[in-house]
């Protein structure tokens, strides 16, 4: 079997696990190559020859994994796929299910069971160049609260880990008020928030799904725009997310959501953007999303939220 696995070093604090990865997945007649990103090695060149393996691994944070999953669906590789979870807080991987030990995923990527799944692509205006960008998003882009908790965790991630994001919110205390103009399936609806977020997947830390019903597998994006509030007045949903993590009972108090293959989105003024924690250096207040339905063939176990039954 040929294996390329495609490994961040720089992570987060598991990334030395993928060591014990591969001695668990190596076996006699096999090859396995070994690529380390960073200087000198950029995700499109490292995924260009995929289509020649039998297995691609994937070893970084949920950023890492949608940079070099949005160059991977770029060529067309059908390859059987497994996400490594090397990172800070693993989103992507959460959301998938498997079991993360590196010898029951060793085991996952030998058994070769898989599942297709969506992305999504984000596209917004160049402000300096005028022209289009797109880059493919795993978890949530969004513009607002969002985008601000992730710039401002940053610097501090590799020494606070998750609650890097917690004290960030914290940090955040009157978020931006906008006003969101939302173009969807035809219909235009105006809102004042401090957040609109685009999401392909549900779960967020601490188990709780943030977005109901969402499922990286259903052919949809929900959008959420969240109300204007302070940090301490978004208590209400912090506390259904923690009684009701899957959103079924409480659902989310705070939040207009909606659901659709392709969206629009106009904010003023213009409060950042992210994707999948990564800042996105435009100003223009103006971006869209759209579902890439079932690009992504998933290497899942019998404890992953995409197997038939669950």
């Amino acid at each position: 079997m040929r294996c390329l696995i495609i490994h961040n070093p720089a992570s987060g604090p598991r990334s030395d696990e993928i060591d014990a990865f591969i001695h668990a997945f190596a076996q006699a007649g096999d090859e396995i190559v070994l690529r380390y990103l960073g200087e000198g090695l950029e995700a499109a060149e490292a995924v260009a020859d995929a289509a020649s393996f039998d297995r691609i691994v994937l070893s970084g944070g949920d950023g890492t994994i949608s940079n070099l999953a949005t160059h991977l669906v770029a060529t067309g590789a059908t390859t059987p796929l497994l996400i490594f979870p090397s990172g800070t807080a693993n989103l992507f991987f959460n959301n998938i299910g498997n079991a993360p030990e590196p010898a029951a995923l060793a085991h996952t990527a030998r058994a070769g069971r898989t599942a297709q799944a969506d992305m999504g692509e984000l596209f917004w205006e160049d402000p300096e160049t005028g022209k289009m960008q797109r880059h493919g998003f795993l978890i949530i882009a969004g513009s607002g609260y969002d985008a601000t908790i992730m710039e401002k965790a940053e610097e501090s991630k590799a020494d606070l880990g998750e609650f890097a994001y917690f004290a960030a919110a914290l940090n955040t205390p009157n978020p931006q008020v906008a006003h969101f103009t939302i173009e969807h399936d035809g219909v235009v609806e105006e809102h004042d928030g401090i957040a609109c977020m685009v999401a392909n997947t549900a779960q967020i830390q601490g188990d709780i799904k943030l977005f109901p019903d969402c499922r990286m597998d259903d052919g949809y994006l929900d959008v959420a725009v969240v109300e204007p509030a302070a940090t301490v007045q978004l208590l209400p949903t912090l506390l259904a997310g923690i009684l009701d993590p899957a959103g079924k009972g409480l659902g989310r108090p705070q939040f207009t959501m909606l659901r659709t293959k392709e969206v629009k989105i106009t904010c003023k003024p213009s409060l950042g953007m992210q994707f999948d924690g990564e800042i996105i250096p435009s100003s223009t207040g103006i971006f869209g999303a759209r579902v890439l339905p079932r690009v992504l063939n998933l290497l899942v176990d019998d404890f992953s939220n995409l197997t038939p039954s669950k």
